[in-house]
């Protein structure tokens, strides 16, 4: 079974008005037997975001800019890209 917590969450404060935790909500379902502690564990939507640092943490992220980079604007974009009349 897939669940996502934010989804959970969202529906519950739609329909009570009430902001939860993410551990309250996982701790309700528990207590509804709405969904086993295995599957609580397995599912990696079940836990609340911590970014995206430990997909990049061992490499570089950085970019080097070119010099003058709207050298690489085509003409035809140009004309069109700095254009507030629209």
């Amino acid at each position: 079974m897939s669940f996502n917590l934010y989804y959970i969450r969202a529906a519950i404060r739609e329909r009570t008005g009430q902001v939860l935790k993410f551990d309250k909500i996982r701790q309700l379902l528990l207590e509804e037997g709405l969904i086993s502690k295995k599957e609580l564990e397995d599912n990696p939507l079940a836990k609340e975001f911590d970014g995206y640092g430990r997909y990049f943490a061992t490499e570089d992220n950085s970019v080097t800019v070119p010099y003058d980079p709207k050298r690489f604007i085509p003409d035809l974009l140009e004309e069109e890209f700095d254009n507030e009349s629209y």
